[in-house]
Parts: C-alpha cells; sequence; structure tokens
C-alpha cells in the first residue's frame, strides 16, 4: 500500500505537472530530488522544517545531499548537464511538501523502493520502446545470492567487484549489497561503514546507456548508509563499445541485459557489433548475446557470470554461436529454466537465469543444476510464490522439476535440457530413426505480399470478377491449418508473380493503381529488383501447385494437415515436399499421423523454440531434425489406409471413432518405440 500510494502521488504529478519542463530528464529528475529529500526526512537524517526555505530556493540534488552530509561536496553527485526545471513556485511546492508530511513514510524502507517508483512511474513507454525491463525484487535477491559464493566472511571480507553492465535503476546492485551486508552482520558500527564505503567506491561497478538510470542507481547505494558516500564505480555509456571497465579485472557479472532484436537495431550499431562479437553475435542474434561476451571478457578466470535473460538463446537457430561459446568458455552450474512462463508481469519476454564460471578447461564431468518450471494455469498473483520457491533446497516440489545434467551432453545445434524421464524417451525414439526430416522433405514458407489490402479478397468480393481467374488462388493462414485437415479457404490472392507486363492486364494495373506508391516504397521495388505491381516475396509458384504438407508457424502443438487443393498461403504457414525417395519408404500419410502423433509432439516440445508458456515456434531449421524412423512398406500402406479412413471419419462427423483410431495410432508409435507404461504415462500427461 505504501509503495502504490505514492507512486500514485508521483503519476498525479506527472499528469498535471508536465508543463514543468519540456525535457523529460528534467521532470524525472525533478520528482527524484523529491523522493530523496523524503527519503532523507523519514529516516531522520535531514530537518526539512529547518530547511524549507532554502532547499526551495537552491532545489538541487547536491545541496540536499549537502545538507546530509553536513558541508559542500567535494565532488558533483552527478557530472551529467541536465536542464534545471524553472524556479519552484509556491503551488509545486505546497506538493512537494504534502509529498513529504502526508504521505506515506520511507522510515526504514529500503533505499530501493526509489528504483520501483521510477520504474513503475516514469518508464513504462521507455522501456517497451528499448528492450528493457528491470529486474523485480524477488528475482533480484535470488541472483543476488549466487554472488556470495564468491565473497568471503570472517575478520575481513574479501573486497571483490562486481558489475552489472546495464544496471538500470539498480535493482541487481541493491540486492548485492545488501546480501553482502546481511552476510557480514556481526561487524562493528565503525567496520560496517568501512564495508559501506569499500562497496561504493571500489566495490560494485555498474554501467548503463541511460544517464537518468545511472543516477537512480546511485542514489539508491548512496542512501543505503548512515553517512554519505558518493558511488564512483556507476557509469553513463555502453559497455558494449567503449573501454569503461579494464579487462579480467572483474570477479563477478551480475546483470539483466535488454533484449533486443536484430530490426531493432540501427544499421551502423549493428555493423559495429558483428564487427566486434563476431563470434556470437550474427543474421538476427539478440544484443543480448553480446553482453554474454562481454562479460567473459572483463571477467578474472574462474569469474562468475550470473544473468537474467530471454531463454530464446537455448534453442533458437541463431543462438548456435552463442551455445557454442558459452559451452567452451564457462563452467555452466546452473540453468533456471521458467519454461515460457512470463514471470515478470507486463513483459513479453520468456527468461531463464544462467550461472557460469570463466574457464580455461572444462572437465569432462562438470554438470548443471537444471531447475525448469511445470507449466500449469499460473497467474501473476502466484509468480512470486513461483520466485521464492527457488530458494528451498528442497528439490521435490510439484512447481518445477530439478535435475542435473553433464555439461559434455550439450549439442551446440540446441541445448536439450532433458529430465532422465524426458532423456530415456528420447533416447529410445532416436535409436530407432535411421534419419531426420531434413533427408526426406524440403520445407518452403508462405508468401509475403508486401501489402495484403492489395492482394488479398474475400471470396465473396466482387471486385474478383475483374481478374483473369488463372490469377486467383485459394488463400489460407495460420488459423486454417488444423491436424489433419485444412480448413476451406475462404480467401484469394491475386497472384501477379507470373505476369511479365502489367500493360497486358488493364484490369490488375487500375485495381493496384490505387496502392501503386505504397507498392513502389517496398524495399525489392526500390532497389530494382521487382516490379511494382508483384508479391513482395511470392515464393516458387510450383510448390504450391502441388501436393504438400502444410502447418502452422507457431502453435501449442504439432498441426500438420496434407493439402491437394493447390491452397497458397501466408508466411505464418510452412509447407513440406517431399524429395525423391532414395533410401525411404515414407510418404505423406504417414508423416502426417507420425508428425501428429502426441508421441511427436513430446518429442518436438523436448527441444522446440518456446514463445509463452504454450506456445511453440516451428521454425523448419528446428522442425527438420526430428529423427524419421524406416519403415516397411507394408507398414506405409497400414498408415496410408488409416489416413484416409481418419480423413473420412472426420468428413463425416463421426469424431468419437476418429478419436478411437488416433488413440491406436499412438498405441502403435508407442509399441514401435518401445516405451514403457510409466514412460507413455509421461507423455500423455505433458500434451
Amino acid at each position: 500500500m505504501k509503495f502504490q500510494e505514492i507512486s500514485d502521488k508521483l503519476t498525479q504529478f506527472i499528469n498535471r505537472y508536465n508543463y514543468l519542463a519540456e525535457d523529460r530528464s528534467a521532470n524525472v529528475l525533478f520528482l527524484l530530488k523529491c523522493m530523496v529529500l523524503k527519503y532523507l526526512v523519514d529516516n531522520q537524517r535531514l530537518d526539512f522544517e529547518a530547511h524549507q526555505k532554502n532547499i526551495k530556493k537552491n532545489f538541487t540534488l547536491d545541496y540536499i545531499l549537502e545538507l546530509w552530509q553536513g558541508t559542500p561536496l567535494p565532488l558533483a553527485f552527478w557530472e551529467q548537464q541536465v536542464v534545471e526545471p524553472q524556479p519552484i513556485g509556491d503551488e509545486i511546492w505546497d506538493w512537494v511538501g504534502n509529498l513529504i508530511a502526508a504521505s506515506p513514510s520511507l522510515a526504514g524502507a529500503n533505499p530501493g523502493l526509489i528504483g520501483s517508483l521510477y520504474e513503475a512511474s516514469l518508464l513504462i513507454n521507455h522501456k517497451k520502446n528499448h528492450g528493457i525491463f528491470y529486474t523485480p525484487e524477488n528475482i533480484a535477491t535470488y541472483m543476488a545470492s549466487d554472488v556470495l559464493g564468491a565473497y568471503e566472511v570472517g575478520d575481513k571480507p574479501k573486497e571483490i567487484r562486481i558489475l552489472d553492465p546495464a544496471c538500470g535503476s539498480g535493482s541487481l546492485l541493491s540486492a548485492v549489497y545488501d546480501k553482502i551486508i546481511l552476510k557480514n552482520g556481526e561487524l562493528s558500527p565503525n567496520e560496517k561503514e568501512a564495508q559501506h564505503r569499500q562497496l561504493l567506491e571500489t566495490g560494485l561497478l555498474g554501467v548503463d546507456r541511460d544517464p537518468i538510470a545511472c543516477l537512480v542507481t546511485r542514489l539508491i547505494l548512496t542512501l543505503k548508509g548512515k553517512k554519505y558516500v558518493k558511488p564512483l564505480g556507476i557509469f553513463c555509456g555502453d559497455i558494449l563499445t567503449e573501454e569503461l571497465v579494464k579487462p579480467q579485472s572483474v570477479d563477478v557479472v551480475i546483470g539483466n541485459p535488454p533484449y533486443v532484436g536484430h530490426k531493432e537495431i540501427q544499421a551502423d550499431y549493428m555493423k559495429l557489433l558483428k564487427s566486434r562479437y563476431d563470434e556470437v553475435y550474427r543474421d538476427k542474434g539478440d544484443l543480448s548475446y553480446c553482453f554474454i561476451y562481454r562479460g567473459w571478457e572483463l571477467l578474472k578466470p574462474e569469474g562468475q557470470l550470473i544473468h537474467i535473460t530471454s531463454r530464446y538463446f537455448i534453442e533458437a537457430f541463431f543462438g548456435k554461436p552463442l551455445r557454442a561459446f558459452v559451452r567452451k568458455s564457462f563452467a555452466i552450474q546452473e540453468i533456471v529454466d521458467f519454461n515460457g512462463l512470463r514471470v515478470i508481469e507486463g513483459v513479453g519476454i520468456d527468461p531463464a537465469i544462467i550461472r557460469l564460471v570463466k574457464k580455461t578447461r572444462i572437465d569432462d564431468g562438470q554438470t548443471i543444476s537444471v531447475k525448469r518450471f511445470i507449466i500449469k494455469n499460473h497467474k501473476p498473483e502466484s509468480y512470486s510464490k513461483l520466485i521464492q520457491s527457488l530458494h528451498q533446497k528442497n528439490h521435490q516440489n510439484d512447481l518445477y522439476e530439478a535435475f542435473k545434467l553433464r555439461q559434455a551432453q550439450l549439442n551446440d545445434d540446441s541445448w536439450r535440457l532433458y529430465s532422465p524421464s524426458m532423456q530415456g524417451i528420447i533416447e529410445k525414439i532416436e535409436k530407432k530413426t535411421l534419419f531426420t526430416l531434413d533427408n526426406v522433405v524440403q520445407s518452403f514458407q508462405g508468401i509475403i505480399t508486401g501489402n495484403d489490402k492489395a492482394f488479398i479478397f474475400e471470396q465473396t468480393d466482387p471486385a474478383l470478377c475483374a481478374f483473369d481467374p488463372v490469377l486467383l488462388k485459394p488463400w489460407i493462414k495460420n488459423k486454417d491449418v488444423k491436424a489433419y485437415q485444412v480448413i476451406k479457404p475462404q480467401k484469394k490472392i491475386l497472384y501477379t508473380n507470373r505476369i511479365g507486363a502489367i500493360d497486358q492486364h488493364p484490369e490488375v494495373a487500375a485495381h493496384l493503381e490505387k496502392y501503386r506508391e505504397k507498392l513502389k516504397n517496398r524495399r525489392e521495388c526500390k532497389n530494382g529488383k521487382l516490379a511494382w505491381y508483384k508479391l513482395q516475396w511470392g515464393r516458387d509458384p510450383d510448390h504450391f501447385e502441388g501436393r504438400k504438407i502444410v502447418f502452422p508457424y507457431k502453435a501449442t502443438q504439432n498441426r500438420f494437415a496434407i493439402d491437394e487443393n493447390k491452397c497458397y498461403f501466408s508466411a505464418d504457414v510452412y509447407g513440406l515436399i517431399l524429395k525423391p525417395r532414395l533410401y525411404h519408404q515414407v510418404n505423406e500419410e504417414f508423416l502426417v499421423m507420425l508428425l501428429n502423433s502426441r508421441l511427436y509432439n513430446y518429442y518436438f516440445k523436448s527441444y522446440g523454440k518456446k514463445l509463452g508458456d504454450k506456445l511453440y515456434e516451428y521454425y523448419p531449421n528446428t522442425l527438420l531434425r526430428l529423427g524419421i524412423p524406416d519403415v516397411k512398406d507394408e507398414t506405409i500402406k497400414f498408415f496410408k489406409a488409416s489416413y484416409d479412413k481418419i480423413i473420412n471419419l472426420k468428413k463425416n462427423g463421426d469424431m468419437a471413432e476418429a478419436d478411437k483410431m488416433l488413440a491406436e495410432i499412438d498405441q502403435w508409435f508407442y509399441d514401435f518405440f518401445e516405451l514403457n507404461q510409466v514412460e507413455i504415462a509421461v507423455i500423455e500427461t505433458n500434451r
């Protein structure tokens, strides 16, 4: 309630007094000064009544901190030149006084509260626009607990250097500070004061590109002491491109790097990063990959790296270089896989926590402690319980499964974090699969029009009558593809890529003319590779015209179907075409029944890239790694007959009988791969 009331007051101020200054930084700085002043007053470090007239005249951070210290500051607290707001009028000053006197007291509160208020009240749009989310206190506390392994407790605590390379508003450094102080609770007051000074002046380092965020971090750390000490290790800059910290000088890197995909990064900056971090950052990699490599550069030998990051790197195709680098450069001690649970409210990122130790050689017996959360219908209000469970020493709970695996088992193509039960099932599958799906099919992506309004029509649109029927093709999207079934198309695409000269089709030219300017601005048209009237990525039309297997790019479960109606489709659908049969007997019917089976749904999800708690990405480079069994000709005939019966039952609406046959097919695969009842139960309960 204390947090919410103060947050509401700050939000109200923003909404009411946004005219205070046009510069966002000045407005934020004003509110931060209010929060620091309130904190010092509430904790009896500053007498507001005695100094309020002078504070109103000189409402700066340095002056407020000077009043706390009792003498002028030898060094400016914050070197950034920020435009100060206009002189404070009586109305604004009354609001400040009301905040100090009437809002809930901050006496005894952790100064980290200021960071939380800053994030909640001031940064909603800024965070979304920069791929930023700040680390919640409970996750920061868990991550900070790992730091203490490197921090010796005794008569004289070991002085170590701990860096947050993207410190934001300081939640991780704040948690680290609190853990260290708590661990050394038996120190005398003088020793605690000395320790506070050491941590702020040499022990805790933070870097961020946002100067206001750096200021918040400094303020939080400063206010943790009884006496004023200026943090000397918080720098405003870019850790990826600037030499702000000496290489191999840091004992621990703890961070929550920004998650920014290649589409959101400016071309010049991306070019610089790809040159600087070419070992891990290529193609469509994420910016966070560079932070892991940079952390390795800055760590001392045996130094520890603890990151909360997107879990996508575990399975993503473009994460392969990073996985290879991590596997050979670090002893992987722990991976906490939230398994698609978005435990940080309001953030569309699937997080994971990794704990690594820099090594020159990885022992063959190096084991990884894996904690992977079990997917249930969790609600946001239960997330704190999930995170708290990580602190439990007893891993036998129903929230996550805990197991160990050898680092040597990891494959750079994808890190398969298999529990013992899952490992046994996958080994049985792959023992009897002599080749992969890639050996028997070729994949292709659907069409990107570049302007759907210009090329896509409803079936009932009267405008279709004007076009040559040869140019109109049935059109489907992701939602139209079900397991075993392609919904009858409700749309058509005007397929213009086989038009040689647009003046030979005046009806098409007349229709597209109203979209001409937008079509001409497509990248391929501007660089001369594409005529303005054609589809941006029309693909090979022969692929659509033949018999093919189709499946959605993103889905909660395997949904494969045979299309025999020459459907064209959008880029959120992929197709599979059989390669010439050189050494296998498989056909489309067998593949569809195999891929739609409960066993292969489980198999793909064991290593497929997760998107949220239930959604998966069926990217061909991942899907085509599925093992495919070599079956005899009579088996293929059996599946062809079974497929035909199931399709007919579904067409006739006899779903119960169709489901019965599908259950028999599932059992056939269980028997073929020699699964026992315990393993079958695991698959059936993890659909």
